[in-house]
This record gives structure tokens, C-alpha cells and sequence, in this order.
């Protein structure tokens, strides 16, 4: 073949490539999460979204428990659970439930969950037992401005205590 012949060639296929690629079907972003969800994580972003609305929270607090029920191990329920329990100020129900992402979240996808069972238990009058966990929150968090203020606030609960 002629080197003129071979440059249309590669030009027409480039041309056909970058045309295919103009015109292919796209999802968003946030499209494309959600039609890579399973089940449970789409009846999850649910939940949450009916809690966070204010439009029915119960509702939505009801179908966390139900995707718990299903799998008691559920990690991401369990969180959602025990920041809605924090925003309502049940600290008892926070406690539990950062216990169990503590527990089930072998991944560490919530190291905060060691920062917010600390707080509930000093909240509940549990300071001695909120010591371990902000240590352990420190292995975790990478921020010095956070890291700072943990520490502090671990010499202010020592001092009290």
C-alpha cells in the first residue's frame, strides 16, 4: 500500500473512533452509582433521604431497621442510625449503634464512628471508656488541625476525670 492510502486509513479510523465516542451513551456520575447500587444500598439512599427531608423520618427510620433485620451486620445502616440517634440526642441509641459499626466496619470505611462513640459515652458519663476510643480515632485521622483538637480535648477528659 501507498503511504497516502495508509494516513486515510488511519485518519478515517481515528475520525470513526473519536465520532463513536462523541455519540456513545453516557450516565452521569451519580447515574452511574446508582445504577451500580444493589437493592439494599438504593432502599438505604432512601431511608436517608426521607430522614434528611423531614417529609416522613420515621418512615425512613423504619427502613433502616427493616435493611438491619435482613443483615444485622448491615455497617452502613448501623452509621446512619447513630447520627440520625445523635441529631435527636438519644445517646443511648448512638452508643449502641457506633458499637456496632465499631464492631462490623472491618474495613474502617467510618473511622469518625471511634470520635462519636467517644462522644456518647462522655455524654452518657462514660468519660473513662471514651479515652481508648479517641486514641484509637487518632491512628485514623490524618488532619493536624483535627488531631490537635482531639488531643486536647483527650487532656481536658483526663484532667476531669
Amino acid at each position: 500500500m501507498k503511504p497516502g492510502v495508509i494516513n486515510i486509513i488511519l485518519i478515517s479510523t481515528a475520525i470513526i473512533l473519536v465520532v463513536g465516542l462523541v455519540l456513545a451513551p453516557r450516565l452521569p456520575s451519580d447515574k452511574r452509582i446508582l445504577a451500580e447500587a444493589s437493592p439494599t444500598d438504593l432502599r438505604l439512599l432512601q431511608a436517608v433521604g426521607l430522614v434528611q427531608s423531614s417529609e416522613n423520618p420515621m418512615e425512613g427510620i423504619a427502613m433502616l431497621r427493616a435493611i438491619l433485620q435482613e443483615d444485622s451486620t448491615n455497617v452502613d445502616a448501623h452509621w446512619h442510625l447513630a447520627q440520625f440517634s445523635l441529631t435527636s440526642r438519644q445517646f443511648e441509641n448512638a452508643t449502641f449503634r457506633f458499637e456496632k459499626v465499631v464492631e462490623y466496619d472491618k474495613d474502617v470505611k467510618y473511622p469518625e464512628a471511634y470520635f462519636w462513640l467517644a462522644q456518647s459515652k462522655i455524654a452518657n458519663n462514660q468519660g473513662m471508656e471514651a479515652i481508648p476510643l479517641l486514641e484509637k480515632y487518632l491512628t485514623f485521622e490524618t488532619d493536624t488541625v483535627v488531631i490537635n483538637g482531639v488531643i486536647r480535648m483527650l487532656d481536658q477528659l483526663k484532667t476531669d476525670l
